[in-house]
């Protein structure tokens, strides 16, 4: 899920997306800054973790005058990221986005969810606004739908028979047989689909805490939380998390974890991919059951793909700061680049787990 860079860095992980910005000719005032998701609710370990951004961005201690300049210069930043973006996008400078203009198929797709009004044209308060999480993640009456709707497609009800199937469409969903009777049931596909479709999140048992989800903007102050309210907890278990879909969030919430010294690992049935690896790699100590499923990825979409840039451009330099954080070789990140394309994945062979220090037992 780090594929559709431009939309991804540039609509739900700069500093507008969360931070501060002008609408309308009113000042965000600095209660909304704090509003990091932007759902409308302050939660205390959001806010900490927009203070604790700040406070990093600094590097010393705030104060009240520096949390005032701090909203300033986000505010400038702003405005400046909005025009450099429509810049890049409006053809014809006529201060929105419109759909003609727009040539990447997957780029176009995310213009028409930021297009509210049916103009066919997106505005820059319209891109300011769209919480990429409500476009992305289906509630559970959608999933249910779009479940029916695979299982009519392979004019089946009640189940799907693997043994039926050719084997392109067998390999398709055959991870979605739960049980692994060779028969999957919608209500199997719904709880294989589900942590797709929902944001990570953590439930405690003793001095574990058990992660699923889409990593995305709620996950810092989830993890935030999680550490402050549950101090016996040393170990992340990551069950079912396929990748993020707001990479500065989950290098944050991933340095979280780096931090505060907490271990992560897999069971035997874990999946995890992309963003969802990160995470995995911020443990002190990494542990790996056989069987567990580790995926990876390159980046790309709109106008940029990883691998079409040279290795000093400066796209790459959040990823490798993050891999030097967290003792990962540099040479990973490449791997990675060159394992699968953004729109596909690869699970690591075991050689590749040992030679690029995924685990650390």
């Amino acid at each position: 899920m780090r594929s559709l860079k431009i939309i991804i860095i540039l609509l739900a992980t700069m500093h507008f997306s969360h931070l501060g910005f002008c609408q309308k000719n009113r000042q965000v005032s600095d209660l909304e800054i704090l509003d990091h998701n932007k759902d409308g609710v302050i939660n205390p370990y959001e806010a900490l973790d927009v203070l604790l951004k700040m406070r990093d961005q600094k590097k010393g201690e705030l104060n009240v005058k520096d949390i005032h300049k701090a909203l300033r210069d986000y505010r400038e930043d702003d405005q400046e990221e909005m025009e450099d973006m429509m810049k890049e996008l409006d053809a014809n400078k006529n201060g929105v986005v419109e759909f003609a203009e727009v040539k990447d198929e997957e780029f176009l797709y995310y213009m028409q969810l930021m297009d509210t009004d049916g103009s066919k044209s997106v505005t820059k308060n319209e891109m300011m606004n769209f919480r990429i999480e409500d476009s992305m993640l289906l509630n559970d009456k959608d999933l249910k739908k779009e479940i029916l709707t695979i299982f009519k497609s392979f004019h089946r009800k009640e189940f799907i028979d693997l043994s039926n199937l050719d084997e392109e469409e067998r390999e398709e969903i055959q991870d979605w047989d739960l049980n692994q009777d060779g028969k999957v049931y919608q209500q199997e596909a719904f709880d294989y689909m589900k942590p797709n479709n929902m944001e990570a999140e953590f439930k405690v048992k003793a001095n574990v805490a058990y992660m699923n989800g889409v990593i995305c903007s709620s996950t810092p102050a989830r993890v935030l939380q999680l550490i402050f309210e549950n101090p016996k907890v040393k170990t992340i278990e990551m069950e079912n998390v396929p990748g993020s879909i707001d990479d500065v969030s989950n290098l944050r919430a991933s340095l979280y974890i780096k931090k505060f010294g907490l271990n992560t690992r897999l069971n035997s049935k874990s999946r995890i991919a992309s963003g969802g690896t990160d995470f995995f790699l911020a443990g002190t100590k990494r542990s790996i059951a056989k069987g567990a499923k580790i995926g990876v990825h390159s980046w790309g979409g709109g106008t940029e793909k990883a691998t079409d840039l040279p290795k000093n451009h400066k796209s790459h330099r959040k990823y490798l700061h993050y891999y030097k954080c967290v003792n990962i070789p540099e040479e990973f990140y490449w791997f990675t680049l060159k394992a699968a394309p953004a729109e596909s994945i690869h699970n690591m062979t075991e050689e590749e787990i040992e030679k690029y220090k995924i685990r650390t037992n």
